[in-house]
């Protein structure tokens, strides 16, 4: 668990749950393990508390009065895409999971909640801001610089496109494991993406570096193999 705690004590949360004891007991325990926790009993004032705060995670209950949870993190991933954005349910239909897809969630928990399963997700999404060093050695004479937001080869500067940049950062801010198309879609996708265009930039990112620095495993997705 110090592992988790290294991954989340310097990062923010909001709660939005209506059962006042269920959000008193969330908030008791996550106080533990991150920097400040925010809480809400509804959509509309979560929003408020968001506006003032700005938190890194949200995480939210679906089945709500006046405006569901689902509603408000669509809303929520309009303003701040970077936001990591959770629902708890006690439901997994299809009708409830396409609606979490089109609200840009993250991931989903089934209710009851289990601490320990909701830390471990938030941390395995959450990129360690210590392995983002100013550059970064990419192997073969590629070098990125994250301040400058460019790519070199031996010193001369490889242009890329705009989605090429960023899908290059999330691969580097989730070195440590795989990222799945849904993921990928989520946080450089402004609109709903097929897999084959972000397989397109992914073959264009393999042409400009070199193909072995990116693995595509069926099942989990694509992750960086950096030297």
């Amino acid at each position: 668990m110090e592992t988790i705690y290294s991954r989340l004590h310097a990062h923010t949360i909001l709660i939005v749950e209506d059962d006042e004891s269920t959000l008193k007991w969330l908030k008791r325990v996550l106080r533990i393990y991150f920097k400040e926790v925010y809480t809400a009993c509804n959509a509309l004032e979560a929003l408020e508390i968001f506006n003032l705060h700005k938190t890194d995670i949200v995480l939210t209950d679906i089945q709500m009065p006046h405006v569901d949870g689902l509603t408000f993190l669509k809303k929520l991933a309009t303003i701040s895409p970077e936001t990591m954005r959770i629902t708890m349910t006690a439901f997994n239909t299809v009708p409830y999971l396409n609606r979490a897809v089109d609200s840009k969630v993250n991931f989903y928990l089934k209710k009851p909640i289990d601490i320990d399963e909701l830390l471990f997700a938030i941390s395995s999404h959450m990129p360690d801001s210590s392995l983002i060093e100013e550059k970064i050695d990419l192997g073969r004479n590629f070098e990125y610089n994250f301040l400058k937001k460019m790519l070199y080869l031996e010193f001369k500067l490889v242009k890329l496109t705009k989605k090429e940049l960023l899908l290059l950062e999330l691969f580097l801010k989730n070195r440590h494991g795989f990222i799945s198309i849904e993921f990928i879609e989520q946080n450089i996708w402004e609109e709903h993406a097929t897999p084959d265009a972000i397989r397109m930039v992914i073959v264009g990112l393999r042409k400009k570096l070199y193909n072995e620095l990116f693995e595509n495993l069926k099942g989990l997705g694509y992750r960086i193999n950096l030297p």
